[in-house]
């Protein structure tokens, strides 16, 4: 089952895609209390998607435990997203944010358009995990190294961060190629010409793993069979790895043209304000954040 509902609120902060194992504790559908070891396959700083088989109804409260953490804080069910043979998809939001469940540091959604990539990234002296968003040379450091110099507010200095090992690798890459310039990239903003595994998100045609051409602040260059037309919001997570950590972020195709190779179509993407997002996505499938 499927719940569609109108977009209420904007996203409030970045959405990871990661099985994190928790224990949720309350009472379900027919008044039987439990406890389920169950895993997250969604989470952000607000709230999480979860995976349960119990019957749980929308507004009613639960004690969710994250294994990683040990920290414990309420929780309320914001309602089912649809089933699964190992269960149903429930979306809940943490009614205590501030207890940092997770364990993740969230930096305020304030000008993520501009970024040229998200991670999530691991300090290597206080192991404390934050979502780190890139410039273009900052990402191409990243992709050389599998590592790079950030600041710490844990260390309140700068220190050698990397991908945390419970996202399940490292980061994917392929060598980078020179690519020729269009006129799209012909800008004041720094472009990299380099190729980078990410994940395209549509509402109907699904997922689709593609390599960028080029990436600058704020967007990058792919090419696809797909047709997707000039104004389509989807979301984007560069970089992406298989089973890892991935951030999908909103953005728009805003140009598109023949490639000629091969019958492949050439897109330019800009990551896109998440509050402009969210007022254009109309009607969505329900979810927290």
């Amino acid at each position: 089952m499927v719940i569609i509902v109108r977009a209420e609120n904007v996203r409030r902060s970045d959405r990871i895609y990661i099985e994190l194992p928790i224990t949720i504790t309350g009472t379900d559908a027919s008044g039987r209390e439990f406890v389920e070891e169950t895993r997250t396959l969604v989470l952000n700083q607000h709230g999480a998607k979860i995976v349960s088989r119990r019957v749980l109804v929308p507004q009613q409260k639960l004690r969710i435990r994250c294994l990683e953490t040990g920290v414990e804080t309420d929780a309320r069910v914001v309602g089912p997203i649809m089933g699964e043979e190992e269960g149903c998809y429930y979306g809940l939001e943490l009614l205590h944010p501030e207890a940092n469940l997770w364990g993740i540091d969230f930096p305020p959604l304030a000008g993520t358009e501009s970024a040229a990539g998200r991670m999530l990234l691991e300090c290597s002296r206080c192991h404390s995990q934050q979502v780190v968003r890139l410039d273009v040379f900052g990402l191409e450091v990243l992709l050389a190294n599998e590592c790079l110099m950030y600041p710490c507010r844990q260390c309140k200095d700068a220190s050698l961060w990397m991908v945390p090992v419970r996202s399940g690798g490292q980061v994917s890459t392929s060598p980078a190629v020179p690519q020729p310039r269009h006129p799209f990239n012909e800008r004041k903003e720094p472009r990299v010409s380099l190729t980078v595994d990410v994940c395209i998100r549509h509402p109907v045609h699904g997922d689709e793993l593609v390599v960028t051409e080029n990436v600058s602040r704020g967007g990058f260059r792919f090419r696809s069979r797909r047709d997707y037309a000039v104004g389509t919001l989807i979301e984007a997570a560069l970089p992406y790895a298989s089973g890892a950590a991935n951030i999908f972020a909103p953005a728009r195709v805003v140009y598109k043209e023949d490639a000629g190779k091969e019958g492949t179509i050439a897109y330019g993407v800009a990551y896109v304000p998440a509050q402009m997002a969210s007022s254009l996505t109309g009607m969505r499938i329900a979810r927290p954040g």
